[in-house]
């Protein structure tokens, strides 16, 4: 066949394709996080401190980070579903620098016998779960990117991974009975760090196209 009609034939066969709505995407997100965190909070009920309003400072403070880095990086994420020129964009992943601070922190007082003990199974307990719980986002992320023509499927998974992970983990630190800054920086920030081991080979390998 010669070129020519090659182009004729693909020019007669060509059809349009809708674009993926970004703003319908980041309103499912949403929701989808919200009804994950209703949803561990159903099931396990909240965690005593918060009923009472005698939660700690920094509780407080990491459940914001977490739910900020949810909502950066799942913004970054949907976006990315979308071909585009220009700089990649870093959405979200300077809050998972600022949240590493914690658990290296954590390591710092260990070393120094200062830090606080910790109990190993809670910590793989909570670990476990707020994977778990991570993948109703990871599952809806993953499926946006797939409908649209991400070009650069490494950095898309790894926000996708980083916002699955940051609902899960937040939800787990709303739930979790562990108090001391010990099991929140190193148990419930490993949830991120999976998850964007997750996203970054695992994700990025089912949305290429």
């Amino acid at each position: 066949m010669r070129t020519e009609d090659l182009l004729d034939r693909l020019s007669h066969e060509a059809a349009p394709v809708r674009p993926v709505s970004i703003g319908r995407a980041r309103l499912g997100l949403a929701l989808v996080a919200l009804a994950t965190v209703a949803l561990v909070l159903a099931l396990w009920s909240p965690r005593p401190q918060l009923m009472d309003g005698s939660a700690d400072a920094m509780t407080l403070v990491l459940a914001a980070l977490f739910a900020l880095l949810a909502g950066a990086a799942g913004v970054t994420a949907t976006r990315l579903a979308r071909p585009a020129v220009g700089a990649a964009p870093g959405g979200g992943l300077w809050v998972f620098a600022a949240i590493l601070v914690f658990p290296a922190i954590a390591l710092v007082q260990q070393m120094l016998g200062h830090g606080d003990t910790d109990q190993v199974a809670l910590g793989m307990s909570c670990l476990a779960t707020g994977t778990a719980m991570s993948l109703f986002t990871a599952l809806f992320l993953t499926l946006h990117l797939r409908r649209g023509a991400p070009v650069l499927p490494q950095r898309a998974g790894l926000v996708a991974g980083l916002s699955a992970g940051a609902v899960g983990a937040l939800a787990i630190t709303l739930e979790c009975d562990g108090t001391t800054f010990a099991h929140l920086a190193f148990w419930h920030v490993a949830i991120l760090a999976a998850w964007a081991a997750i996203g970054r080979f695992g994700i990025a390998r089912l949305i290429r196209w």
